[in-house]
């Protein structure tokens, strides 16, 4: 035998023994039905499931409670682990990844670019036209190289409805809803055209039908998913229970459906029905959800007068346009603005996310961009006396010099890394070119179409994408060029050094704390020096006191604060505060700021460990500032009632009120915070908000040789994520809300209180499968475990998490979340 035959045969052996263990790890689950509820939160069903029809004797939801509660396992402690917000809590359970997409809405700083994740319109009428395949949260994940649950299945063995994470698209679903919406009769239809023809479940309403057709006829699909966002809506705009029992017990009989299909189809002993739903929701009977209008408060005089960017019309219901979907930014014009009237089609200041209720999040205008453009207009107008002007150009340029060497770096590694995207461009014209007009019915069926259609899509995107950065750096390259040996205001266009349309560089903390929007009103000023002062000199904002200092007067529900904002969240830079840092592990990863006064503050350090754990801890703390250098200061406090996230005072807290301080005072793991804090107001918020705000590289040693071109590209799609993270998270009170779109009376979620983060997970099957029956998990988990407990359940994944061979094919990587063995491995 030569010695290539034995290799060869010592590679079949161990890809056999592999492959043998990962199927001795399998519990016999070879199909998969998803139903995924928008909004469910298990405590809300468990309040149901557990009353009694008196007419029956059972649960007035029956099938919640035969195939789960006495057929299946629940767990009733599960939870988002960011954010409760749809874009990025499907996101992490469908990738089983940290999350990459933080908001429904997302918008790149430099260049403008809206990720709207929600919008399914233009998507359908972009595939109809052959320019899209997928949905742009999909696109993006495929730009970042991260696989969905979708994808662990083949194409022809597998069936996908419409949603968020939308991979492909079917005319058959839309057209054949289209026709079941209809009645038959003319009587009927006149009916239902009398109060309005239910749209909204057009495709949702078809996705049944055709999962219950294909269960029974179609054995050899593996997977199913089922996605519906009733629940979600009606829970937005009731709060009485009655109209949510009604969404849950139609959402009941869809389960009893699914699963007399599975029971009569010839693979039921081997399929596992998964119910699961991405947040919960903060809805109580007889409190009205209050909503305060941030946009408003950004454009008047005392929040900064901003030109402010949103992706949604603001009071939806009364606006004409507000039917118009296509539109990619609305533009709110300020009367206050103190320098830019007239000007918001040009200069936008502000970018608002709003989508999410309980939360919003803000760009602003780089300071240091708003104090250049100021100036420039002041020497530009050449009204200056001579003493004046030589002061204003000298700090003019003296921000220049501070930046310059900063905006030189970014211009060129941004120019490093879209040549390397113009030459990815160039590679797939050709490819692109080629791709023939009409596929066959065959080429179809196997997804040979969209996948061609997909690589279309994604270069036409990194056209536009490269064009777009082509222009953003060359006007930093003409504003850190400028010279004061050669400066002559009257040659310089505002347009060729700031760039229009962009928010530059993320600000510091100390530039949020001193944000300049005007010039003062006494003007500009000189020191003593004959120097601008430019402490006196600028109009400024503290945006952390300004947005805790908002309160409203006429405040009607006595169980509602007159306060609209619970606190203020901000990434602070660890080497600013490290030496500041109390003695003991230091974090490997930049604080969360949460601000919720100028004396109830707190820190929330994480430290990653080697093997990839994470511990927490929670630093109460006053009067963080940061000077104009970068160094932060605060004072250390000792542990009282009314810090952010209250778990001090927090009766659910798990850790017993003599030992409270002390056991808060030091470094815990993940699971000692998530056991210890996920029955309090404020559930798993430390970890929740770490996920949100800290940053998740994607691309890593993945044990394979790229180009340097890869290389580059990896790194410029890791810098627009970096982009698209906000100055400001802003989170709400309880029961108040931002969605300036329409308010929503009845309930919201966005936020980390438990009600909002306490989503559903149940599963149940057949006999070979090894699903416990009766069985409620007790202990908590996040939406990190979903992926990875499929997966083990499958025999797709080790005990480390690391995926098979197979899965490894088609892009997966380990899942850093924890399995839920009462699942995989009951009883062990």
């Amino acid at each position: 035998m030569t010695f290539r035959s034995r290799t060869n045969s010592a590679l079949l052996f161990l890809f056999l023994l592999s492959a043998l263990v990962f199927s001795a790890s399998a519990q016999g689950v070879k199909r998969l039905v998803v139903v995924k509820i928008d909004g469910l939160p298990a405590y809300y069903v468990d309040r149901f499931a557990k009353q009694t029809d008196p007419s029956t004797g059972r649960s007035i939801l029956p099938w919640f409670e035969e195939v789960f509660y006495n057929g299946g396992t629940r767990v009733p402690n599960f939870y988002t682990r960011g954010m409760s917000l749809s874009g990025p809590s499907w996101g992490q359970i469908d990738s089983g990844q940290h999350l990459q997409i933080k908001g429904n809405v997302e918008y790149d700083r430099y260049t403008l670019h809206a990720y709207d994740y929600l919008n399914f319109l233009p998507y359908y009428i972009n595939y109809g036209l052959n320019k899209k395949v997928d949905m742009p949260a999909m696109e993006v994940m495929d730009q970042l190289g991260i696989p969905v649950l979708t994808d662990a299945f083949d194409y022809e063995k597998r069936y996908t409805s419409q949603q968020l994470y939308q991979r492909g698209n079917s005319w058959d679903v839309l057209a054949s809803g289209f026709v079941k919406l209809y009645p038959g009769t003319p009587s009927d239809f006149i009916d239902e055209w009398t109060i309005g023809l239910n749209f909204r479940k057009v495709t949702v309403d078809q996705a049944e039908r055709d999962i219950l057709g294909k269960l029974v006829k179609r054995d050899h699909i593996d997977y199913y998913d089922y996605y519906d966002v009733s629940f979600d809506h009606v829970s937005h705009h009731n709060n009485d229970p009655q109209s949510r029992l009604s969404a849950l017990k139609d959402l009941d009989r869809l389960i009893g459906r699914i699963w007399v299909a599975i029971q009569s189809s010839g693979r039921a002993s081997e399929t596992a029905l998964v119910l699961i739903s991405d947040h919960g929701f903060n809805s109580e009977e007889k409190v009205y959800s209050q909503g305060f209008n941030l946009v408003k408060l950004l454009a008047s005089a005392q929040g900064g007068g901003h030109h402010v960017i949103t992706k949604r019309r603001l009071m939806l219901d009364y606006s004409v346009k507000g039917i118009y979907p296509l539109v990619p930014l609305i533009k709110t014009s300020s009367e206050d603005s103190y320098y830019l009237k007239g000007r918001s089609s040009d200069y936008p200041t502000a970018l608002v996310d709003f989508d999410g209720n309980e939360r919003s999040s803000i760009h602003l205008r780089n300071s240091d961009l708003n104090t250049l453009h100021i100036l420039l207009q002041q020497l530009k107008q050449n009204r200056l006396a001579p003493e004046m002007k030589k002061a204003v150009a000298d700090a003019f340029f003296d921000i220049i010099e501070e930046h310059r060497g900063e905006w030189r770096q970014t211009a060129d590694e941004v120019e490093e890394e879209i040549e390397a995207l113009q030459r990815w461009i160039e590679v797939q014209k050709p490819i692109v070119a080629a791709i023939p007009k009409k596929f066959t019915p065959e080429e179809a069926a196997r997804g040979i179409d969209e996948k061609s259609r997909r690589l279309a899509s994604l270069t036409q995107i990194a056209i536009e994408t490269e064009s777009d950065f082509r222009k953003y750096v060359s006007t930093l390259r003409a504003l850190s060029g400028l010279r004061r040996e050669a400066f002559d205001p009257g040659k310089v266009e505002a347009e060729d050094v700031i760039p229009p349309g962009a928010m530059g560089d993320s600000n510091t903390i100390n530039q949020l704390q001193n944000y300049v929007v005007g010039v003062a009103a006494e003007g500009l000023t000189l020191n003593s020096k004959k120097e601008l002062d430019l402490d006196r000199s600028f109009a400024r904002v503290n945006y952390l006191e300004l947005l805790h200092n908002q309160r409203v007067r006429n405040n009607v529900q006595p169980t509602v604060s007159n306060r609209p904002v619970d606190f203020v969240a901000v990434r602070v830079p660890l080497d600013s505060v490290m030496d500041s840092i109390p003695d003991g592990t230091k974090p490997t990863e930049d604080p969360i700021w949460l601000f919720g006064g100028p004396d109830k503050q707190a820190l929330l350090l994480a430290s990653e460990a080697d093997d990839g754990s994470r511990s927490y801890r929670y630093v109460p703390i006053a009067r963080l500032r940061q000077d104009s250098q970068g160094k932060t200061t605060f004072l250390m406090k000792d542990w009282a009632a009314g810090f952010p996230l209250k778990y001090f005072e927090d009766e659910n807290f798990g850790v017993s009120r003599s030992v409270r301080a002390a056991w808060l005072g030091e470094w815990h793991t993940e699971l000692e915070w998530l056991n210890a804090a996920h029955k309090t107001q404020y559930s798993n918020a430390i970890i929740g908000l770490n996920e949100q705000l800290d940053r998740h590289p994607v691309f890593g040693d993945e044990g394979k040789e790229i180009t340097a071109d890869e290389k580059l590209i990896r790194r410029f799609r890791q810098r627009q994520r970096h982009l698209t993270e906000a100055d400001l998270l802003i989170l709400a009170n309880d029961h108040w809300n931002f969605d300036v779109r329409g308010f929503n009376p009845g309930g919201n979620h966005g936020s980390f209180f438990r009600v909002s983060t306490n989503s559903t997970f149940m599963i149940a099957g057949g006999a070979n499968t090894g699903i416990p029956r009766g069985l409620a998990v007790e202990q908590p988990y996040d939406s990190l475990s979903f992926m990875p407990t499929l997966m083990k359940l499958m025999g797709k994944i080790d005990d480390d998490n690391q995926p098979n061979a197979e899965l490894k094919q088609r892009g997966f990587r380990r899942f850093p979340g924890r399995v839920i063995k009462e699942i995989t491995a009951p009883g062990k």
